[in-house]
């Protein structure tokens, strides 16, 4: 028998992990830099997904490499075009929901990080 969590894990990919660690990464660098409030609030939300563990690393390789905001985002949403199947409406309010915390967790939500969400909420809506 499996528990509630554990069938999300089985009916999930890695790639959506993948592609949110992206999504993230690019929401807290799309205003200047990734403040320490953002980074901690990071390594909280996705260290309490199904493949949070993968989010991460995805988070900080982009970040270690800085990567441009626009690269970070397309990969991000070529992960979940190519994992439709996977990407639930559940999960694509959670993944909303973990922008919306990062978005918050510094300051003010800047012009920049609600367009970001209304974007990706927009082409999610899409898939």
């Amino acid at each position: 028998m499996t528990t509630d969590n554990q069938q999300t894990e089985l009916t999930e990919t890695p790639d959506l992990y993948l592609g949110l660690g992206n999504i993230v990464y690019a929401m807290a660098k799309v205003d200047g830099r990734i403040q320490g409030e953002e980074t901690l609030i990071v390594r909280e939300l996705l260290g309490q997904q199904p493949y949070g563990d993968l989010a991460l690393h995805a988070f900080f390789l982009l970040e270690n490499c800085d990567v441009p905001v626009e690269e970070a985002y397309a990969f991000a949403m070529r992960r979940f075009t190519n994992n439709r199947s996977s990407l639930t409406e559940p999960i694509k309010k959670q993944f909303i929901t973990i922008l919306q915390q990062v978005a918050e967790s510094y300051d003010q939500t800047s012009r920049k990080e609600h367009e970001l969400i209304k974007r990706f909420r927009r082409e999610l809506r899409r898939l």
